[in-house]
């Protein structure tokens, strides 16, 4: 059932910056309060409500707002009142289905650039994975896990990349469902995969990176469904990983009708 529009448990003043920096601000504020689940799936905005609390005018949250709501963040009810939108099991499906083929297509762009120096430079960035998990530091862990798949795929060029952006940040929210599912290990098996790609592409595999790679997202997505949409049986995701692997995916569909 959706909340009332009535203050938000959690939500503080926001101190913002000169005019041209508030929007911003205020939007990186919002956005995190909806991934972290202070703004909660469901809950109802008053726009004169929600900017008295934060001690904003109602102009810079009025289109702080219409972006989140472009993001897939928010959506319009028949009043016209902004409500956080709900998980969409459908919805994540074809979002790691998109990244699964579109990573690891900006991977297999990105193998022959891969050297010593690139190897480093993820191997640390999976160290500071492992420290921000083991203190609880979660903007740093996101800010490290960002990179380490940015190395992976930093040849595929600005359209595929800003693509893969979006989808990632998309995908933020349900990796912060995970992780609160599952606050003691939620890193374990992630990390043991982003090793694995690294170890496959110091052995010169790339199908194995690849693979790795596919089975990695396909991983997250999975566990995320079957926590939050029990009932929902994933289509997209499964696909993406057949065809990953240069599978057909009429096999795979035979093998469940069967």
């Amino acid at each position: 059932m959706a909340r009332s529009a009535a203050r938000i448990s959690g939500i503080e003043r926001v101190d913002l910056p000169e005019a041209r920096q508030a929007i911003p601000r205020l939007r990186t504020y919002l956005r995190e309060c909806i991934l972290d689940g202070r703004i909660p799936p469901g809950t109802k905005l008053s726009q004169v409500a929600l900017a008295e609390q934060l001690g904003v005018s109602r102009t810079p949250l009025r289109e702080v707002l219409r972006m989140l709501q472009e993001e897939g963040y928010l959506e319009f009810e028949p009043n016209q009142r902004m409500r956080v939108a709900d998980l969409d099991p459908v919805q994540l499906d074809a979002d790691y289905a998109s990244r699964i083929l579109l990573e690891t297509l900006a991977l297999s762009m990105t193998l022959e650039s891969i050297g010593p120096r690139q190897y480093r430079e993820a191997r640390r960035l999976l160290t500071a994975m492992r420290r921000a998990a083991r203190i609880g530091d979660l903007p740093r862990w996101f800010e490290a896990h960002h990179h380490y798949h940015r190395v992976m795929t930093a040849a595929a060029g600005e359209p595929l990349l800003r693509t893969l952006q979006s989808l990632e940040d998309r995908s933020a929210r349900y990796i912060r469902i995970y992780q609160r599912s599952e606050p003691g290990d939620w890193q374990t098996a992630g990390d043991a995969e982003h090793a694995a790609i690294l170890d496959a592409l110091a052995a010169g595999d790339g199908s194995a990176a690849l693979t790795g790679l596919a089975h990695h997202l396909a991983r997250t997505a999975l566990r995320v469904l079957s926590e939050h949409a029990p009932d929902y049986t994933p289509r997209a995701v499964p696909n993406a990983v057949v065809l990953a692997e240069g599978g057909d995916p009429a096999a795979l569909r035979a093998a469940s009708a069967g």
